[in-house]
């Protein structure tokens, strides 16, 4: 009787341990089966995003070759030109004259430069519309109030960075070309800090900057009262064998520059010009510095 109790328990240990040793196997075959089926998952994961980096690379390498294309055909353009024109607004934008400047710039087909101050949300679209286009957008200044600006250099300085924050949350491009309010040559400066311009325009390049003044004049926000006058001033100061940075303005209801805008490029093309917009690469144009 005895032994047939311990026979009996042998068997009941042994089938209790088969089953053991069952489940175990079977958990083994799933786990195995899991990291087969997640390993085959991440190859084919990388097979097909292989391709896809490849296929950016290449779009990136051609994207590079046709840009210094470009920039070889404009060298060539330039190099056989009477001179450059580089046409420049200042104090934009507004409503009612910065997308007529845009129709006529994409209507001949040339590129320009706008020098923005701080704009409305209305008007946020408008500098979406410069950067898509391909004009630079360049930098102003957040206010173009003198007592603000030339308190020091570190107001100034702070100008442009709070519209150079700005204009990156609206184009996602950090711009790095300014206009000093009134110009580097400016006097009025004086009157609120001595000597400012000196430092400024000697700090703003150690900053990251570069500044850009004008040799052409339209006048259209001073005694220029018509778009005779207007065209009058840039055809008269545009030179020869240089470049030309022509300042003009699309601040609000400047109707006047807008229409001598379309004949001041005709001219320029009819006598062997070319247009070109400011980048990093253009040789800053600056005024002798008075204070």
């Amino acid at each position: 009787m005895l032994v047939n109790d311990v026979i009996e328990r042998v068997k009941k240990k042994k089938y209790f341990l088969i089953l053991i040793l069952s489940i175990i196997i079977l958990l083994l075959i799933l786990l195995i089966g899991t990291v087969s089926s997640f390993n085959k998952k991440n190859i084919v994961s990388q097979d097909e995003q292989q391709p896809k980096e490849e296929e950016e690379m290449i779009v990136a390498i051609e994207n590079k070759q046709k840009e210094e294309e470009e920039k070889q055909k404009e060298k060539q353009e330039e190099a056989n030109a009477t001179g450059i024109i580089y046409l420049t607004f200042d104090d934009g934008p507004t409503q009612d004259t910065t997308p007529k400047i845009l129709d006529i710039l994409k209507k001949k087909n040339i590129k320009a430069t706008f020098f923005v101050v701080n704009y409305s949300n209305s008007n946020e679209e408008l500098i979406r519309q410069e950067a898509e286009m391909g004009e630079t957008v360049a930098l102003h200044g957040y206010t173009h109030t003198y007592s603000e600006v030339y308190q020091s250099s570190d107001t100034c300085i702070d100008n442009f960075k709070k519209i150079q924050s700005k204009v990156y949350q609206t184009t996602g491009k950090k711009a790095n070309i300014i206009r000093f309010p009134g110009g580097s040559s400016n006097t009025i400066s004086r009157k609120y800090c001595e000597g400012v311009m000196t430092e400024l325009t000697k700090r703003v390049i150690d900053e990251g900057f570069r500044y850009f003044d004008w040799n052409v004049d339209s006048d259209d926000a001073g005694k220029a009262k018509t778009s005779q006058d207007i065209y009058n001033n840039v055809v008269s100061g545009i030179k020869p064998g240089r470049e030309n940075v022509v300042l003009m303005h699309d601040f609000a209801k400047n109707d006047k520059t807008v229409n001598a805008l379309e004949a001041i490029i005709d001219y320029g093309l009819q006598n062997g010009y070319v247009f070109r917009k400011i980048t990093d690469e253009t040789k800053m144009v600056t005024h002798s510095v008075n204070n």
